[in-house]
Formats: structure tokens, sequence, C-alpha cells
């Protein structure tokens, strides 16, 4: 399985919430980089604290989904394009987002998450 394959099963067990399937994907010492202006932003060092923020995602949004559109591998990433949806407090937002993920043996060891925090910061109210 080539890595833009990974990825499409990362987003297809995150899609349904598998977090189990999700975590077998990633390096142990994986690292994940979103938004610091937003909850659980920053960089997250280490698989388990990985998937912990990922299952606090519910904490924050009534509503949340990344729908990607394009898987383009680069040797030993992968970049995702797609479109962000999400419902807080605050109301609902659609924005796209470019996602890149390096993996390592077929596991991701660092991620990074790019989207619109405004519109996100603006939905959690």
């Amino acid at each position: 399985m080539g890595n833009a394959d990974a990825a499409k099963t990362a987003y297809q067990a995150f899609s349904q919430g598998d977090l189990e399937t999700l975590k077998e994907g990633f390096a142990e010492d994986a690292e994940w980089q979103t938004s610091d202006e937003l909850p659980l932003g920053g960089v997250t060092r280490g698989r388990d604290a990985i998937m912990e923020n990922f299952a606090q995602i519910g904490n924050y949004w009534s509503s949340f989904s990344v729908e990607p559109a394009e898987f383009i591998e680069a040797g030993d990433k992968v970049i995702v394009r797609g479109t962000q949806r999400a419902t807080g407090k605050g109301g609902s937002f659609e924005a796209p987002f470019l996602h890149l993920m390096e993996y390592r043996e077929g596991r991701v060891v660092r991620g990074e998450f790019h989207a619109d925090s405004a519109k996100a910061l603006k939905a959690l109210g």
C-alpha cells in the first residue's frame, strides 16, 4: 500500500470515528500540528496524545468533518486537499483545507493541518 492509500484509509477511519484503526496508521513518536489559536492546537507529540486530541473534538464541535477531494503523493509525503465543515456554539462554517502528512514505513510521523482558523474560531463562539 502506498502512502496515499494509507492516507485514504486514515481519512475513512476518522470519518467513521474509528480511532483504533486510525491509531494503527501513526508512528508511536508522531507529531501533529494545527493552529495554536484553536482548542487542542499547536504541536502534539506522540500517537496516544494525538488520538486523545482527536477523541476530544466532540467536546468543541456538535458536528465536524473533513472531506478529502484530492490526495497527492510526493515520496514520503502526502498532501490532502479538501473541505472542512463544523458546527459549534457560534455557528457553522465550511472552508478549504490542506493537510501535509509525512510517512515512515507506511505510518504518519508528522502531520500539519492548515485550514481557516478565523472561521473556526468564530464558529466556536
